[in-house]
């Protein structure tokens, strides 16, 4: 769950209402100048179902005993967020193998504590004395990965795909669309920078600058996405009840357009 205060209201949208967001620019991914994923069924429902695991918890959410909130995608408890990674990254392998290899890398990269420190990247916080579970988990992640890409490279229509540097620019590729994502559902919106996407399959970056315009709606240079603009919907839970699952739901709508050429960006990486 992500939450954010704003004056006296709790803004609360769901991790897995995030992901659809995320699955919603991955739709919407490709143009003349950035290369459509491939491929792209798969590239879609992994981004669309990254986060599918948190479905049950947030029928339900328990209560951070320091805030008296429900546990945010960064503070819920170690053990608790494999569970729900597990659960998820099996659900999408059953339905997709590629799909089910992208998640995994995802939730893997989740743990890189080399990547900590990038303002807005989700890297998750353990304690010393989780190291040992996490270390398990990820080496369960790492063999599993092993086993989708075997099968997959056996596979000739699916072997191009599964090629290594293949693999990295779509695992890249998601992760931007996750950070794109958090942008608009972390709100206040601030110039904001996503680095390192790679723009095509031939080793081609770019770096994503964000420009709010007002009116809730945002500039993006280079612009990666079909249709310009691009109108987009988040459902918030704006009202903390007894269950948040009680709570009415309304649409944060944004609008995201092409920004120019030589649109600057001052404010954070995300």
């Amino acid at each position: 769950m992500i939450i954010e205060e704003q004056g006296d209201h709790l803004i609360l949208i769901r991790q897995t209402d995030h992901a659809v967001l995320a699955g919603h620019f991955a739709r919407e991914l490709g143009n003349d100048t950035f290369a459509v994923p491939q491929p792209q069924e798969s590239f879609v429902l992994a981004a669309t179902e990254h986060d599918n695991g948190w479905n049950e918890w947030e029928v339900l959410p328990e209560i951070d005993p320091v805030t008296f909130l429900p546990y945010s995608f960064m503070s819920i408890p170690t053990r608790d967020h494999i569970e729900l990674y597990q659960r998820g990254i099996e659900r999408v392998v059953k339905v997709d193998h590629y799909a089910g290899l992208l998640v995994s890398m995802y939730c893997l990269g989740l743990y890189d504590r080399t990547r900590a420190t990038m303002p807005g990247f989700s890297a998750k916080y353990i304690k010393s004395q989780e190291s040992q579970t996490v270390n398990d988990f990820l080496q369960t992640l790492r063999l599993q990965q092993l086993r989708l890409k075997v099968d997959l490279r056996a596979d000739p229509k699916m072997k191009d795909y599964a090629d290594e540097k293949w693999l990295q620019a779509n695992s890249l590729r998601l992760e931007a669309l996750d950070r794109l994502s958090l942008y608009f559902c972390m709100g206040p919106l601030e110039g904001a920078t996503i680095d390192a996407v790679p723009a095509d399959y031939h080793g081609q970056e770019v770096d994503w600058n964000l420009q709010p315009e007002g009116n809730n709606s945002v500039a993006l240079e280079p612009y990666p996405f079909r249709r310009d603009p691009l109108e987009i919907s988040i459902l918030d839970n704006g009202d903390f009840q007894k269950l948040v699952g009680q709570a009415p739901y309304f649409a944060l709508k944004y609008t995201l357009r092409a920004g120019s050429a030589h649109m600057r960006v001052h404010g954070a990486a995300i």
